[in-house]
């Protein structure tokens, strides 16, 4: 018997649904995981804002669009003084994944700047509410940021981090958080709890779809259709309906 499985494509919204209320997992349909930046690009100017970024890290010219918008100009004057931070490589618009049993876990980085003995991921946003720092660095989102950021590195854990430029308040402030050994455990150990939810629940499926397949009835419909009283489509009518 052939079983088909779906692979889980989870990223931190995902998991902190895990963590709180798995039963409504099934039904959480991402927006968009792979949208860059931290927080929710809900109007226009963001979505250009990060879309200018995007355009300055492949190389292209950005001026006229910034002299159309000064808020936008503004936004990228800020964020100048980061991008122009000498390095060895500059990854831009980053997803970084890492495959837990049938998990896919993702994240994505605006800006992942590489240094001789440094690796820094910058994300940029527009929010005018930031949380708290403890609040920012507890969240589902850093601690997978940087589990995925180490785990798709050569460094060491006290060797990356994150930092945060909230480019739409008045001074600009930097909220960046390093990383530990330890700090890392300690979330691989969480992750795998939540993670275990997931299992059990798929299992529960599997156990299901079994059953439907392991009746009399299909038992007998495969020897029919084995001995050729069957044709192969008159078999697959009396197949189950399995989701995938």
């Amino acid at each position: 018997m052939l079983l088909l499985w779906k692979m889980n494509q989870i990223d931190y919204k995902q998991l902190e649904i895990l963590a709180t209320d798995p039963e409504k997992f099934s039904e959480f349909e991402p927006e968009s995981i792979y949208t860059p930046g931290f927080g929710e690009r809900v109007n226009i100017l963001s979505k250009q804002f990060h879309l200018i970024m995007q355009q300055i890290g492949m190389g292209l010219s950005v001026e006229p669009l910034l002299n159309n918008s000064p808020q936008l100009k503004a936004w990228v004057e800020k964020v100048q003084p980061i991008i122009s931070t000498p390095a060895i490589a500059k990854s831009w618009n980053v997803s970084l994944q890492k495959l837990i049993n049938n998990n896919l876990l993702v994240a994505q980085y605006d800006l992942i700047i590489e240094r001789e003995e440094r690796l820094i991921a910058i994300d940029w946003s527009i929010q005018h509410c930031p949380p708290s720092y403890q609040q920012l660095f507890a969240s589902w989102q850093t601690q997978l940021r940087l589990f995925l950021l180490l785990e798709n590195s050569s460094f060491s854990p006290e060797q990356i981090g994150i930092s945060y430029l909230l480019v739409n308040s008045k001074s600009a402030p930097i909220y960046h958080f390093g990383y530990s050994r330890q700090q890392h455990e300690r979330f691989k150990q969480k992750l795998e709890s939540i993670l275990l939810k997931l299992t059990k629940s798929e299992k529960d499926v599997a156990s299901t779809t079994l059953s439907e397949f392991d009746d009399d009835a299909s038992e007998l419909n495969l020897k029919k259709f084995l001995n050729g009283e069957l044709t192969t489509q008159e078999y697959i009518a009396t197949v189950p309906e399995v989701e995938i």
